[in-house]
């Protein structure tokens, strides 16, 4: 897919036509890859949010069972079926 940029900075484009030279790329080449890059960077971080939260549910649950299972142990030993 094309894509056309117009008024950007004139230092900007020298900058960038600098960075495309020492990856030994053009400067389409350099800019398509920064775009491509950044599109999957913020699907990562979705990713991530949900990983996060799917994390912390897990835990929460994780930890009641284990004071649950706590309390039954307690039980148990408090009406002598060690």
């Amino acid at each position: 897919m094309q894509l056309f940029i117009r008024e950007v900075d004139p230092a900007a484009v020298k900058k960038i036509d600098e960075l495309a030279k020492k990856q030994c790329v053009s400067r389409n080449t350099y800019l398509a890859n920064l775009i491509n890059n950044y599109a999957a960077l913020e699907e990562f971080k979705s990713f991530e949010q949900r990983y996060q939260a799917v994390l912390k549910k897990s835990l929460n649950v994780i930890q009641q069972n284990s004071d649950c299972l706590e309390k039954f142990m307690e039980f148990r030993k408090e009406n002598g079926n060690e």
